[in-house]
Order: C-alpha cells, then sequence, then structure tokens
C-alpha cells in the first residue's frame, strides 16, 4: 500500500485536527530509525530534534535509533 499517499493524507488530517478541534501548537512524535519513517515525516513538515542511538530492540544484535521529532507550527 505504500506510494499511494493515504499515511500522508492521515498524517495531513491529524494536523488539521490538531490545530483547528484541539487547539494545539505543536506535534511531536518518536519513529523507529532505519524504515524510512524520518524521511516520511520530513516531506511533511516534520523535522528531527533528537535521536537516541539503539533504543529500540527490534531482535539479537538489531538495535535501531529512536527518531525524536515535532511539527510546528501547526
Amino acid at each position: 500500500m505504500r506510494g499511494r499517499g493515504i499515511g500522508a493524507g492521515l498524517v495531513r488530517r491529524a494536523r488539521v485536527i490538531a490545530r483547528d478541534e484541539m487547539g494545539l501548537e505543536q506535534l511531536r512524535l518518536a519513529a523507529r530509525g532505519g524504515t524510512g519513517l524520518e524521511d516520511f515525516y520530513g516531506r511533511l513538515g516534520w523535522r528531527e530534534i533528537g535521536r537516541w542511538p539503539g533504543a529500540l530492540r527490534l531482535a539479537a544484535e538489531d538495535d535501531r535509533d529512536e527518531i525524536l521529532m515535532v511539527l510546528t507550527p501547526l
């Protein structure tokens, strides 16, 4: 289902709800590194504000960074 715009549409709608219905000024998220999510969110205006190297263990000898991202202003 990748590449069809479904995820981007959901993220954009969440942004509108957060701003218009909830009155939020900022959204934050944590994403697993090594999956391309930082690029996906980056294309939607999110920026990386930090990372915890090797914070997520998926399997023996498969540790991934946890990437912290922010979207502001909404």
